[in-house]
């Protein structure tokens, strides 16, 4: 019985620590929001024989001593470009499946008021994040956005970020061992720093009725349960603005009609600017 409840303990504990690392829920419409751009030239280190997490290149140390040997350092080698893939960059990594690590340091201003995501719009295939030497986050999926919060982990001056990208084939994963496609490798999308208030806008869907030509419903959600949050919806070119408060789980929602509502067709491709705060 000891051994049992010694067991469930333990995998509820390696559940919750793995469940710290993996990446949120993704922020919706970032690239409408406060950002610092990552994107540029990150330094990279091919790592052949996968050793650089035995390693802990992620620390990027540096000798001390006349005695001490690093094998791997960042500086004075590759520099590649970010977003991009790895193999249209040097004719060497054109075929390349594997490990390469990319780094590169940042400064940011912290607020108090205020919190910090580091937003990756895709890194191809899998990857796991360090910054400041300490694992924060991994995603697996070449083609999804996914961010990490990063408000305590961040300081304001030389904060050191390392990705770990591999893109190898396996028999159990998508790519499988045959497919139809480039095998492209690295931080393929843009890279972003959100800043954010405390509690914000998460999620939201405003859409057409699908019965209905004359309907329109929205969905907001908060990044927090709170409730009795206003939030406001408007769509300035149909003089519309409907004003509705959250509810326990930080949801709002709500239906209403609009007059003289174009919907969108191929031969009328007519789109609106929606307001959501």
């Amino acid at each position: 019985m000891k051994m049992k409840l010694f067991k469930l303990v333990l995998a509820a504990f390696f559940a919750l620590t793995f469940s710290d690392l993996v990446a949120q829920q993704a922020i919706t419409n970032v690239y409408g929001r406060n950002v610092q751009s990552l994107n540029g030239k990150w330094d990279a280190i091919m790592d052949l024989y996968d050793q650089g997490r035995r390693n802990k290149i992620y620390l990027n140390k540096k000798p001390e001593s006349k005695t001490d040997f690093y094998e791997y350092s960042f500086e004075n080698g590759y520099r590649l470009n970010v977003p991009s893939d790895w193999n249209s960059q040097m004719p060497e990594l054109k075929y390349y499946e594997g490990t390469i690590w990319y780094a590169r340091r940042f400064d940011v201003k912290k607020e108090s008021d205020k919190r910090l995501f580091l937003y990756f719009a895709a890194v191809s295939y899998r990857c796991n994040i360090y910054l400041n030497g300490k694992e924060i986050g991994k995603h697996e999926g070449g083609f999804t956005p996914f961010q990490i919060e990063v408000t305590d982990a961040v300081k304001e001056k030389d904060n050191f970020l390392a990705v770990e990208v591999n893109n190898t084939r396996t028999v159990d994963a998508i790519p499988a061992m045959a497919f139809d496609w480039w095998n492209y490798g690295g931080i393929t999308r843009d890279v972003f720093l959100v800043n954010t208030p405390n509690v914000f806008i998460q999620d939201y869907f405003i859409q057409l009725d699908k019965h209905k030509a004359d309907k329109i419903n929205a969905t907001v959600k908060l990044s927090e349960k709170v409730a009795n949050t206003n939030i406001t919806i408007e769509i300035p070119e149909l003089k519309l603005k409907q004003t509705l408060k959250t509810d326990a789980n930080g949801e709002a929602k709500t239906s209403f009609t609009a007059k003289n509502l174009q919907r969108w067709s191929p031969t009328s491709p007519k789109l609106y600017q929606v307001k959501v705060a």
